[in-house]
């Protein structure tokens, strides 16, 4: 059952992309996927997609004149006034006119943004954010993505990279990250960046079967002490990335999203009490900073997109 007018919120990630009609209640009435085919030519990449949206549009009952609003959230540095994608890594995709494609092959205009900032727009709207007017949402994944949302409003910044607390530097001259620049937090405390460690310290421990992240919180749970020491090490440098982040934009709340954010006893409850400690004294002392758990989950990215055109 759908709340009032629909919009699409279309999610591309480095596998998938998920494609949603959303009410507008942020409820979503139907959704579906494609899988990402990096190969493509960006255009013929955006073609598949759009075909995916009439196609999900078609086998739900809907035409595309009823739907009052089109987002899509990418991976990566996007202009959102222009639709141009910037840098986005993961889909090998540097300086690209994404916005005119939709257009050519919808026939309609459709708002382009980091997909952590929409994450972030949707837990405001929906989630663990609701009742606050200034928060961070860290995505903890394969990488570490963070939307800002200041005055209720997605802060993009004068170059659009606000929010790349993956990116901030907390080793000088430490590991090697994909970005091109050494020391970057995602190299230490995101989901590639423990496993990368991992390899390293404990190899015997895994087989090809279980050469994941997950399994290295497996093995902690289970009392294996170089893994508990790992990301112990791995969610103290998070907690420095975000104490800085405090003291610079002074939140109400830092919301903990992707996978990772399951392991709450590993990474949510240590960071209520890390993040203090590395904090500037009048707002530790003061006590009113709020971690929390997303609560949309994988969904987040999709149902922000779609809600966009509510002041973002």
């Amino acid at each position: 059952m759908r709340n009032g007018p629909c919009s699409i919120g279309i999610d591309i990630g480095g596998t998938k992309v998920n494609i949603g009609i959303v009410d507008s209640r942020g409820d979503i009435v139907a959704k579906g996927k494609i899988p990402t085919e990096k190969d493509l030519d960006v255009r013929d990449f955006i073609r598949n997609i759009s075909t995916g949206v009439n196609r999900l549009l078609e086998e739900n009952g809907f035409s595309l004149k009823e739907i009052s609003f089109i987002g899509a959230g990418v991976p990566g540095t996007v202009n959102t006034e222009t639709g141009h994608v910037v840098y986005c890594p993961n889909l090998s995709w540097k300086n690209v006119s994404a916005g005119s494609y939709f257009k050519e092959f919808l026939g309609r205009e459709v708002r382009i943004v980091q997909d952590s900032r929409a994450a972030a727009f949707a837990e405001l709207l929906y989630g663990a954010g609701r009742g606050y007017s200034d928060i961070l949402c860290v995505t903890l994944g394969t990488g570490i993505g963070g939307g800002v949302i200041i005055n209720k409003r997605i802060f993009h910044g004068s170059m659009n990279t606000a929010g790349e607390i993956g990116h901030s530097i907390v080793v000088k001259n430490g590991r090697l990250c994909s970005c091109g620049n050494h020391g970057c937090l995602e190299r230490y405390s995101s989901g590639s960046g423990i496993m990368e460690q991992a390899l390293e310290r404990f190899p015997g421990k895994f087989t090809d079967g279980n050469r994941n992240t997950e399994y290295v919180f497996e093995l902690a749970k289970n009392g294996d002490s170089e893994a508990r020491e790992l990301i112990r090490e791995s969610v103290e440098y998070l907690a420095v990335g975000l104490a800085n982040f405090v003291d610079i934009f002074s939140p109400q709340a830092i919301i903990i999203s992707g996978g990772m954010c399951e392991h709450r006893d590993l990474i949510i409850d240590p960071l209520k009490l890390l993040v203090p400690r590395f904090g500037y004294v009048p707002w530790v002392e003061r006590n009113t900073l709020r971690i929390e758990k997303a609560l949309l989950g994988s969904d987040a990215p999709m149902i922000g997109a779609a809600s966009l055109h509510r002041g973002a």
